[in-house]
């Protein structure tokens, strides 16, 4: 993207904060003028760098001035972005050249035009981290190429954001203002329940099940009636057959005439009622009717039956296939679990020539100091001033702290022996990050502490493996 010359304001003037003395012996800020210089920038990136470094001694942390150091760099940074683009007019094709990266870090960057992707915000982030891990070997740190970086970074997070306040927002009010505008309808109670039917079965053919579901409804219903009429019938036909065996009994028994008349009078009450009960289901039209019915509803109940009965079928056999089909994956499984332990070893064994080969690069490189030892990594790429199982500490920072003879580490650099300083509290924690007592028989158990009297063992072992990587 072409540069504005002019749009950013030359009397601009970013202050930094105030400084203490020790941190004004790294870089002396002053209030950056215009648009900063790269040397500006540089002192402003250093001047942090030395706050992170010390913020690690107890009683030298200010978060205060720290955070005043980021507002500051985010200015003379935002400085530097205006004064090359323009935050009015933001074309699509602007391009973001990122600086040229030495060889030792294996990130590549490409340019990258107008907003950016996450995974170009992601690259870029992990060249950042990547390049800062050797900021405490002089000879492998450049601070122009690290202050461009980082500018790089800011100016396609500032494209991000750019690009985001461009695009417009929906505006809730007048969606609301739709939405009351639209009339309210009402429907058919009956395109209601159809609509709603369609709804509920769009795309399979359900409606055509539900027509034969009710289908069986009423079928159902009209196999129910006459079920129930018969068992009325029956149970009044029963009654009576009863009660009719009680008068006959009593007829039998011996009696005066005129209780034999009564008894009679009352059979043959009996029976009339009888007749009259039995009367409908006996004319000549009416039972031929209702057995052919009784017939055709029964046929009816047989198919229906029948074409549940084939669901169920099929679905057993669907059953059985899926039991197969879940044994097979099974087996495969175990099968395919064998060939991934195998790849896990080859991929442990891949990560440790990746870190033997890393030592390497290392230790072949001339004139190194005890700083070298702050560069090597472990297995799982981290240097010791990021991992938080070291609470980021390396050897340059207790080369500062800890020089008493009693925390005194003797390491071969380049076939010359030479003095690092650790002390006892983090020993164990240096064994753990380069993985050095995986038995934990020099470790307290449950923390990173080292068992007493087994201080010189630790230390020893430390030394040994640190000289067998850099002598």
């Amino acid at each position: 993207m072409a540069g504005h010359p002019g749009w950013y304001p030359p009397g601009q003037i970013c202050y930094p904060p105030e400084l203490p003395a020790y941190l004004k012996n790294v870089y002396d800020l002053k209030p950056v003028i215009g648009v900063p210089s790269d040397t500006e920038v540089m002192g402003i990136h250093s001047v942090i760098d030395a706050a992170h470094r010390v913020a690690g001694v107890p009683g030298m942390h200010d978060a205060d001035l720290l955070m005043r150091l980021a507002d500051h760099l985010f200015g003379v940074q935002m400085a530097k972005y205006r004064s090359k683009y323009s935050l009015i007019t933001f074309p699509s094709d602007a391009m973001y050249t990122p600086p040229a990266l030495p060889a030792h870090v294996t990130v590549t960057l490409e340019p990258v035009s107008g907003a950016p992707s996450d995974e170009e915000i992601v690259r870029v982030q992990e060249a950042v981290r990547a390049y800062q891990h050797f900021s405490s070997v002089p000879s492998m740190f450049d601070p122009l190429v690290n202050m461009k970086l980082s500018q790089h970074l800011f100016d396609i997070q500032m494209a991000r954001y750019m690009r985001a306040a461009g695009e417009s927002l929906p505006n809730p009010a007048a969606q609301a203002m739709e939405r009351r505008e639209i009339p309210a309808q009402t429907m058919d109670p009956v395109l209601v329940d159809k609509a709603i039917a369609v709804t509920n079965n769009a795309g399979t053919g359900a409606n055509a099940a539900e027509v034969h579901q009710t289908s069986q409804m009423s079928a159902g219903v009209d196999i129910r009636e006459l079920m129930e009429r018969s068992n009325q019938l029956t149970e009044r036909l029963s009654k009576l057959l009863e009660r009719s065996n009680e008068l006959t009994e009593r007829c039998t028994q011996p009696a005066d005439q005129s209780h034999s008349q009564t008894l009679a009078e009352r059979f043959n009450q009996v029976l009339e009622q009888l007749t009259r009960v039995l009367e409908p289901t006996r004319r000549p039209a009416e039972p031929d009717q209702l057995a052919e019915r009784f017939n055709q509803l029964l046929d009816r109940f047989n198919q229906l039956s029948e074409r549940a009965n084939q669901p169920l079928q099929t679905a057993n056999e669907l059953s059985e296939k899926a039991n197969q089909i879940a044994e097979r994956s099974n087996q495969l499984a175990e099968q395919a679990q064998k060939p991934v332990e195998r790849l896990a070893d080859i991929l442990r064994n891949v990560n440790k020539v990746l870190v033997a080969i890393q030592h390497a690069i290392i230790r072949s490189h001339k004139g190194n100091t005890t700083s070298a030892v702050d560069c090597l990594v472990n297995d799982r790429g981290e240097t010791p001033s990021i991992c938080p199982a070291t609470d980021c500490g390396d050897f340059g920072f207790f080369a500062k702290y800890y020089t008493s003879n009693g925390n005194r580490l003797p390491v071969t650099i380049s076939g010359v022996t030479q003095n690092l300083y650790i002390p006892n509290s983090s020993i164990g924690e240096f064994l753990d990050f380069y993985g050095l007592d995986e038995n934990r028989d020099l470790h307290e158990e449950g923390t990173h502490a080292i068992r007493e009297r087994a201080e010189g063992v630790a230390r020893t072992r430390l030394g040994d493996y640190l000289s067998s990587q850099l002598g």
